[in-house]
């Protein structure tokens, strides 16, 4: 007999045992990995749309990251441009235009210790020896000042360096030599300067002559175009020492730099003594930089134009974009974005003076 009827249980009939699953008929698996394949396609848009996304904000985000540091790399150099310590006169600017910024030779650092700014307009070739990769038509300069830390008791021995003197009694105001130079001017600290062999040693700083220019490639050495040229303009600083002129990357990014100098034209005690008058490529003066030394001398301002450009490329972008920069106007197109930056820096050291 059944074993419910067996056991004195209530036979429960078959119909209540409820449904029993028996799997998916061959209609709902297809529509399950239908439904399956579309919230898998969705899925790898949003991750695909959002990577680019975040990808084109890391980019942005490094192109003005660049073009800031940039910026403020040239004005802080620009703006302490003709500092020479606790000089208050500053040196005799040359009667002649000076040798090649480049040269390493004492000779040709002291006779342009007087010039705190030189500029170059762009052109076809580097209007300067030492540039090595220079980017065709970027403008260019050189800087010239001393260091801003404090002064050592000894001279630095991979640079040229200055010793300003703080006594009459030396024989010289000042002393630029290389470090293996005679420094033997006096500070007017206690004892004093009198007398003048009791005076302690005056400080001595490094001397800067530092230029400023754009390469085509991360690697200055390689020439545009070249073999393994990795094709990203960089701004490059050359540091004009006794062991040399080497250049070393600043940022990477920066396509184009230009500069517009201003000029102070009002004689000597006149009301706006001081101040720049007159930019270079304005109806006043159309020349794209100063083409004399006392036209250089007269520089209290200058304009800085940098064009920075992401270093990757955005895929289906093309640039269409005309960019003025000062002095000139240029399309560069291809796939990179990019953004003009401007600044005006005050030459503070020759415009203070004058004040």
């Amino acid at each position: 007999m059944n074993a419910f009827i067996r056991s004195g249980l209530p036979r429960v009939p078959r119909a209540s045992w409820g449904y029993r699953q028996r799997g998916f008929s061959l209609i709902e698996l297809m529509v399950a990995l239908t439904l399956a394949l579309l919230i898998r396609d969705g899925l790898t848009a949003l991750f695909a749309n959002t990577s680019v996304a975040r990808s084109e904000i890391d980019k942005a985000s490094r192109q003005i990251e660049n073009g800031r540091f940039a910026l403020q790399a040239l004005g802080d150099d620009i703006r302490h441009a003709g500092y020479y310590g606790a000089l208050s006169n500053a040196p005799v600017a040359p009667t002649i235009w000076p040798n090649d910024p480049c040269s390493t030779a004492l000779s040709d650092v002291r006779d342009a210790i007087g010039l705190p700014l030189q500029g170059y307009a762009g052109g076809a070739v580097a209007p300067l020896t030492c540039l090595d990769g220079y980017k065709p038509q970027t403008g260019v300069v050189v800087v010239r000042r001393a260091s801003t830390a404090v002064p050592a008791a000894a001279a630095a021995a991979s640079a040229f360096n200055i010793q300003v003197s703080g006594c009459a009694g030396d024989a010289s105001p000042y002393l630029l030599d290389a470090p293996s130079g005679t420094f033997n001017l006096h500070s007017n600290l206690a004892p004093g300067c009198l007398p003048l062999t009791g005076a302690p040693a005056a400080g001595i700083s490094p001397f800067f002559v530092r230029i400023y220019y754009i390469s085509c490639n991360t690697d200055s050495a390689v020439a545009c175009g070249a073999a393994g040229a990795d094709g990203v303009p960089t701004l490059q600083r050359i540091e004009v020492t006794p062991l040399g002129a080497d250049a070393t990357p600043v940022v990477d990014g920066i396509e184009d730099m230009q500069f517009d100098y201003g000029m102070d034209t009002d004689a000597v005690g006149a009301a706006g003594y001081g101040a720049p008058d007159v930019y270079t490529n304005t109806s006043a003066h159309v020349s794209l930089t100063p083409t004399t030394v006392a036209e250089w001398e007269n520089v209290l301002s200058v304009k800085i134009y940098l064009l920075a450009r992401n270093v990757d490329r955005t895929g289906s972008y093309s640039d269409v974009k005309t960019y003025s920069l000062g002095p000139v106007s240029l399309t560069p197109g291809g796939p990179y974005k990019r953004h003009a930056y401007a600044e005006v820096v005050r030459v503070n050291n020759p415009a203070g003076r004058r004040e």
